[in-house]
């Protein structure tokens, strides 16, 4: 049984004195004026806060460099904010992404004074010195102003921030951006974080369980794909085959894989990667099976009774990669829709060439990838890195080296090597604090019997016990050149486009009956890929 675990990490800080300031209007009102550094430096480092006192939160400073997010109840800055607090014992809260331990400061607020706090942040690990960039693929937050995202790309430190400029028939003032760069949209930060602008998400959702049509992600777009005339037509795979045909180099993320028509996109091989950690996973809670999403049964115990949707998510995962559909594992957020800052879920992309966008998404595409909502995983298989294939042949030795090395900041229940979708191998780190960074591997040998997949995945919860998880991009393992294949999950995922038939032949569901047949033309191309994978599986 998993156990809550909470650690606060204790770092270097510096607290000065409070001082009167003789402009306050009201004595009983105090301020906190904190300045934020990298360890061993005295230069000012962009962050995301926030100010506890009596269980409220305060989270709009007034310093003009800090940008307010409602819905998350913090504020990035530039590395130095002014806030107004009443008086009392209050707690500083300062984070700055993934690789930097989180601090916690408390101070004593009095009324009618000025605390002024130094924090410094320790970064834990250097991921792009690995030669590992960071991504958030679903951004919202911010696309009305260069000004906020280049903040918000170094506050949350995300190397690739992908702003969605074109969002349903939304278009961000960013998109002017767009249309002037058309050679080369992209806005570099530094040296190590940018910004594209040519890409877009085409969102219906919504209805009954299977209902939904999809939400794909367009990243690396020559032109914005056309708006969709209506609710249910075209199909999402006619709108990815269009985006193809436009922008040959563009990356298409299905957002999460259990939206409506995604069985159907995903068989014809238009997606590149699958949200593991996604928009409804967020700090403090979560957002369940909803807005008809596809629900399927699964094995998993938990599903029946608490976090559905993220059970649901891996098993669908697993499916498509046991049915052979080569598919990234990649994180995102939806800053500006949802209550988490800019990479709370990111996906981490293995660039072996310099750092820019071009690289960035080849690197996506090859799966040279793992999500993660906070641990971190590196894993090969006979020295191969995520979204490689091997070939062995069964007369020669079949033994596979594995080697997964987590680490991690947060307590982690498990450890696990995943082998087409079942656990192959798992390490209980129930109990195990980290010492502040817990390390741990796994190196296993291992001998396919078949053709199949190899990945790695961490789950933990977080400090209010949701389940989230660090996910890499599967290694694909070829035998004797047999094709990935897996008849039960192919018959599930028939089982699931024929639900999709018989609700698109319910009455006005389509303006037209044209419309209707071409809908149901594309479902059956997918339907046939996969009763070649079950071989003469019969209709549910």
């Amino acid at each position: 049984m998993f156990r809550k675990i909470i650690s606060i990490i204790t770092l270097s800080i510096l607290l000065v004195t409070t001082s009167p300031l003789s402009l306050l209007s009201a004595e009983g009102t105090g301020y906190i004026s904190v300045r934020v550094s990298k360890e061993g430096s005295d230069s000012l480092l962009p962050c995301r806060g926030w100010v506890e006192i009596n269980n409220a939160r305060y989270y709009k400073p007034l310093s003009e460099n800090c940008v307010p997010y409602d819905k998350d109840m913090s504020f990035s800055n530039n590395g130095m904010f002014k806030i107004e607090v009443p008086p009392g014992h209050a707690l500083i809260h300062v984070e700055r992404g993934k690789e930097y331990f989180p601090v916690n400061k408390e101070v004593l607020v009095t009324g009618g004074k000025v605390t002024e706090v130094q924090i410094f942040l320790q970064r834990w690990i250097d991921m792009a010195a690995l030669g590992w960039y960071s991504m958030d693929m679903h951004c919202h937050f911010g696309a009305d102003s260069l000004e906020i995202l280049k903040q918000q790309s170094l506050a949350d430190d995300v190397n690739f921030q992908p702003v969605l400029t074109v969002w349903n028939a939304r278009r961000y003032k960013t998109i002017d951006y767009w249309q002037d760069s058309k050679e080369n949209p992209v806005l570099m930060v530094d040296s190590t974080h940018l910004i594209s602008f040519n890409n877009q998400e085409i969102e219906r959702i919504g209805g009954q369980p299977f209902e939904s049509v999809g939400a794909p992600h367009f990243l690396g777009l020559n032109q914005p794909v056309d708006n969709p005339q209506t609710h249910t037509w075209p199909a999402d795979a006619m709108l990815c085959a269009s985006a193809k045909a436009n922008s040959p180099g563009c990356i298409i993320d299905c957002d999460k894989p259990v939206w409506g028509e995604n069985v159907v996109t995903a068989a014809l091989g238009l997606f590149s990667s699958v949200q593991v950690c996604n928009n409804h996973y967020h700090r403090f809670s979560d957002l369940d099976m909803c807005c008809g999403m596809a629900e399927l049964k699964t094995s998993a115990k938990e599903d029946q009774n608490w976090a559905r949707l993220f059970w649901q998510t891996n098993h669908v995962y697993y499916m498509f990669l046991n049915c052979g559909i080569k598919l990234a594992a990649s994180g995102g957020s939806a800053m500006g829709v949802m209550r988490l800052p800019l990479g709370y879920n990111r996906t981490y992309i293995k660039v072996e060439e310099p750092f820019s966008v071009e690289n960035m998404l080849k690197a996506l595409a090859a799966g040279r990838t793992f999500a993660t909502s906070g641990p971190l995983i590196f894993f090969t298989v006979n020295g191969k890195e995520c979204g490689e294939t091997i070939q062995i042949n069964s007369g020669e030795d079949l033994t596979l080296n594995i080697s997964a090395r987590l680490r991690s900041i947060e307590p982690i229940e498990s450890f696990e090597i995943i082998h087409n979708g079942k656990i192959l191998k798992k390490l209980d780190l129930q109990g195990n604090i980290p010492g502040p960074v817990l390390k741990e591997e796994i190196n296993l040998n291992f001998k396919p019997p078949k053709s199949g997949w190899l990945a790695a995945r961490a789950v933990y919860f977080n400090q209010n016990r949701f389940v989230r998880q660090a996910h890499t991009s599967p290694v694909t393992i070829v035998v004797d050149k047999q094709p990935l294949s897996s008849s039960e999950d192919a018959r599930q995922l028939i089982g699931w486009i024929n639900r999709l038939i018989k609700i698109q032949k319910s009455e006005n569901r389509y303006r037209t009956e044209e419309e209707r047949k071409e809908v149901l033309d594309i479902y059956m191309q997918a339907k046939q890929f996969y009763q070649i994978q079950s071989k003469n599986v019969p209709d549910f």
